[in-house]
């Protein structure tokens, strides 16, 4: 198992097992509903990168393009696991509205998509055949 795919499945199981956690902490979020979200996403997310921990090794990426877009996709992925959690803390609305939090939710939400997509793009083109597989 090389770094990359060792980094991507730790990164996975480690997002897994903080959804787990947070799913004990869901009846403390001020939107409960928010949580539940943010619970399920994170264990989606943590499945998806051990998966494709287990898939890095048939992609057509170089050394150092690996690196690059396997640490983009797990912080992406920790980013918007992170900004759903940070929108179920405060409530939304009314006369307590938290500004900052919600910024910052927002923030990493739209970054983290941003950089998902993109990441995915480039793991969608390594997964074109190599050279030495199309003269097959």
């Amino acid at each position: 198992m090389t770094r990359n795919e060792r980094v991507l499945c730790v990164a996975g199981l480690a997002l897994f097992l903080l959804a787990l956690l947070q799913g004990f902490a869901i009846p403390l979020f001020a939107r409960p509903d928010a949580a539940r979200a943010a619970h399920a996403t994170a264990l989606g997310s943590g499945t998806f990168l051990v998966a494709v921990g287990l898939l890095w090794p048939k992609l057509a990426l170089g050394r150092k393009l690996s690196s690059i877009w396997s640490t983009l996709l797990a912080a992406s992925l920790y980013a918007i696991a992170l900004g759903l959690a940070v929108g179920a803390t405060y409530p939304v609305g009314g006369e307590h509205d938290h500004v900052v939090a919600s910024t910052a939710s927002m923030a990493l939400n739209v970054v983290g998509a941003v950089v998902l997509v993109a990441a995915m793009i480039a793991v969608l083109f390594a997964c074109r055949p190599r050279a030495s597989e199309t003269n097959r």
